[in-house]
């Protein structure tokens, strides 16, 4: 062997020595330790660095707005005994968890997460945890002490969390995917989503603040604007003052105990209670359920709805009438769509007596009266706003109708 070859061979076998791995920094005990201490905010230490936390026990008959935080149980419990099906719809046994979180602003990287809120039910109490960031150096250890990656199957309530909360707390997860354990893909509660359709162009605004006033009996007290939030986390970073702080705890403590009044009351809404709400509401969670296909359950909000007359039932008419055409009830359909038209407005009214028309021709066969009823559908259509193409269709029923009419004359004549 050349002696090329066997300073090759030699340079081959030395194994290169692997870089010396740097030791993580210590974490450093927060600054203001003692004057966070003075708010009901606890240090605890872990692998990672340092959290604040505060816990908060609320007996079973605590009772927040309306509702009593133990009136979770009887709707687990009637939520199990229905035949139909709800995203709503949860076992007594579920893990059940609370969620809402405060953030120094709304996206990007530097955007963190400070403040997570968790409530959960114990045998014999309630139980919330608040964690807080000492600062953006010991988030590894603010996220993982939340202990969110312990359940395998959680399910998370949230207002908006969905879109927003849940989101950006992976986000701040992946930072430190290396490190932390692997977060869970919860099933997810949002009652945002919840409240937008039972309460639907029945309410001005779906800020939970709004909620809680109008629907939850409860008016918040020397709460702290959620603007302000993010600005008063950073001086109390800064400088260490923390009455601001105990004002944001008290606001995200108010925002989870509302998720749960909030769930109450809207699941008492979806099962049983047609006595309370507005005939819009109804209205709306009648189409909720048609939307989910459970239209026995559909029905039974909408015909509750349609023993009022004039425009508050207009709708719920319009809806049943769609149920009642699928169902091959035909006549009991274009009495409710022939009831409904007139109370309705824009393109919705167009397709009632569109609805209507079809029925006569199709089904009824009465054909003098489906011209008439696509003749309201063109008067309609000339005082709003509807799309070209249904013009088009009411042109071409019109033609075809009167096409049908001329031909039958003759029978009629022969006969």
């Amino acid at each position: 062997m050349s002696f090329e070859n066997k300073l090759l061979q030699m340079k081959g076998m030395l194994k290169k020595q692997p870089p010396k791995k740097q030791q993580p920094k210590a974490a450093e005990r927060p600054l203001h330790e003692n004057k966070w201490n003075g708010i009901g905010l606890e240090l605890v230490e872990n692998k990672f660095g340092y959290v604040f936390q505060k816990k908060i026990i609320y007996p079973f008959d605590t009772r927040h707005g309306s509702v009593v935080l133990n009136e979770l149980d009887p709707v687990l419990k009637a939520w199990q005994n229905t035949d139909f099906d709800h995203p709503f719809k949860l076992k007594e046994q579920d893990p059940l968890v609370f969620f809402d979180t405060e953030t120094t602003g709304l996206s990007g990287t530097g955007a963190y997460i400070f403040l997570i809120g968790l409530l959960v039910k114990r045998s014999d109490h309630f139980e919330m945890m608040q964690y807080i960031m000492p600062d953006p150096s010991h988030e590894a250890a603010f996220l993982y002490e939340t202990g969110l990656w312990k359940t395998d199957d959680p399910i998370i309530f949230s207002y908006n969390g969905k879109s927003f909360d849940w989101p950006q707390l992976t986000s701040r997860w992946t930072m430190h995917r290396n490190i932390l354990p692997k977060l869970p893909v919860p099933r997810q509660i949002d009652l945002f989503h919840g409240t937008k359709r039972i309460w639907k162009n029945e309410l001005a605004r779906m800020k939970l603040s709004t909620i809680e006033e109008e629907k939850l009996g409860f008016t918040r007290q020397g709460d702290v604007p959620g603007y302000l939030i993010p600005a008063i986390y950073l001086d109390a970073v800064k400088s260490g003052f923390p009455e601001g702080l105990a004002k944001v705890l008290y606001h995200n403590e108010l925002d989870i105990l509302s998720l749960v009044s909030l769930y109450v009351l809207s699941s008492n809404l979806l099962m049983e209670d047609m006595e309370s709400e507005t005939s819009g509401a109804y209205t709306n969670i009648g189409k909720w359920y048609a939307d989910l296909r459970q239209f026995d359950q559909s029905a039974a909000y909408l015909e509750h709805v349609t023993v009022e007359r004039g425009a508050s039932s207009a709708l719920a008419r319009y809806l049943l009438a769609i149920q009642k055409k699928r169902a091959g009830k035909h006549e009991e359909a274009v009495k409710l769509f022939k009831e409904a038209a007139p109370h309705l407005r824009g393109s919705i009214e167009v397709e009632a007596w569109i609805h209507a028309s079809k029925l006569y021709e199709h089904q009824l066969r009465d054909l003098d009266q489906a011209i008439t009823m696509a003749g309201f559908a063109k008067e309609a259509s000339e005082h709003t706003k509807v799309r070209h193409s249904l013009i088009e269709d009411i042109f071409k029923r019109q033609k075809r109708l009167e096409e049908k009419k001329r031909k039958k004359r003759p029978e009629v004549a022969e006969n």
